[in-house]
């Protein structure tokens, strides 16, 4: 079989831009020439490779990739670079897509008594924080074997139990689309997030698949689907919306985080006055809930999520003087995770490297270093504020380790 690594089947380009990759590397493949090797219709190589068709079947594709001499995940879901090939990362990408679920008469072994469907989301939610704490690098650990886990739970309990296993291999799966949209596998997190939303519907719990949407928003958000990011969040609240004297937290949480996400894509799409007219409605939200969402099962969401959110309008907005001024009013205890503490910090770090407060920006990563050192380490903002800060005439004091502890050069 071919190096797949020689070749340049990116995670960004559609299965036809790839297919077109791979078979005009081999001299004299001509379109007419795959069809005949492969079996599969030359029209539906055309349209393929010219973008008119999006998607194929399992079985053309595999057949394209028998042809090419690929192996079929490498047309299917693209390359990652080499230096970019985390074992971890890629043990959380199996596990996510297994081969078992494609060969029909596999049966995993059944151990002597099912998983505890209590214990097991327990842990889920564990892992849940340690995502927020940033470090990928342990869940590449854990993560594999928690979506073993949770699907041999769902195989192997039956009645109520089996609905509830059904949520918590969601709750697994939405998880592992998160680490891989982290790690520029967006294609990839979008198709376990539709796993996820399938497995949703079939569990006991009626705010799951609206959390899983807003999970589909965020991705929609990093690869520039604003308009889909803002139309999926805002349709599944309209859907969601809870009775206020009546409604859980956990119902507000849900509701108040598509919200959020509404915001956000609005606030990237440069739609600023929507922008702050969700942030009011989510900020009504919040009072209503009274405090931030300590529930890891849940959308974070309260008070000081919502003013967190109203700094990041106002610094997609370029209005530096309001992030600085609302920043004030945001305070960095409480329930809200250090991946929400790190964004926050981030947006007032810039702010202040904006209009020149250099000291304060440096003090301001430090903050964050203290709160959360692997997000600071992993955040692109970052690396962008410390060269910024790096260039100035007069090197702000502190900034040079700064930039050793994230990998700048200077």
């Amino acid at each position: 079989m071919r190096d797949r690594n020689t070749l340049e089947l990116r995670l960004d380009m559609t299965i036809g831009e790839r297919l077109r990759v791979a078979r005009r590397s081999i001299e004299g493949l001509t379109q007419e020439i795959l069809a005949e090797r492969s079996g599969v219709n030359v029209h539906t190589i055309r349209k393929l490779e010219q973008n008119q068709r999006q998607s194929a079947r399992i079985s053309t594709i595999n057949s394209l990739a028998r042809a090419l001499d690929l192996d079929t995940t490498a047309l299917l879901l693209g390359v990652v670079p080499e230096g970019a090939r985390d074992p971890k990362v890629m043990a959380i990408r199996r596990a996510l897509i297994p081969a078992a679920d494609f060969i029909p008469s596999a049966e995993a072994d059944a151990e002597d008594t099912p998983p505890d469907v209590a214990a097991l989301r327990r842990s889920v939610s564990d892992a849940w924080t340690i995502y927020h704490e940033g470090d990928l690098s342990a869940l590449g650990e854990i993560l594999p074997g928690l979506l073993a886990e949770a699907r041999t739970a769902v195989r192997e309990h039956t009645n109520g139990t089996a609905l509830r296993a059904r949520g918590v291999l969601s709750k697994t799966m939405q998880l592992g689309a998160h680490v891989m949209a982290r790690n520029g596998m967006e294609d990839l997190a979008l198709l376990a997030l539709d796993r996820a939303q399938q497995s949703a519907r079939e569990s006991n719990d009626p705010l799951l698949p609206a959390m899983i949407a807003n999970s589909v928003s965020w991705i929609f958000i990093r690869t520039g689907r604003l308009d889909d990011s803002q139309n999926v969040a805002l349709a599944t609240a309209d859907r969601v919306e809870p009775r206020f004297r009546t409604a859980s937290p956990n119902e507000i949480a849900v509701y108040g985080g598509l919200l959020l996400s509404g915001t956000s894509a609005a606030a990237r799409n440069e739609r600023f006055d929507t922008a702050r007219d969700l942030l009011a409605v989510a900020r009504a939200a919040a009072q209503r809930s009274g405090e931030d969402s300590s529930n890891r099962w849940t959308s974070v969401f309260g008070p000081t999520a919502v003013a967190m959110q109203a700094v990041a309008v106002e610094a997609a907005a370029g209005e530096w003087g309001s992030v600085l001024r609302l920043a004030k009013r945001v305070p960095l205890t409480g329930q809200v995770p250090d991946s929400w503490k790190s964004w926050f910090l981030l947006d007032v770090a810039y702010a202040q490297a904006q209009t020149y407060r250099d000291s304060d920006s440096v003090e301001t990563l430090r903050a964050l270093r203290g709160v959360a050192p692997a997000w600071l380490r992993q955040s692109g903002l970052s690396k962008v504020v410390i060269r910024e800060l790096l260039a100035r005439p007069h090197r702000p004091r502190g900034i040079v380790a700064l930039a050793d502890f994230v990998g700048v050069a200077h």
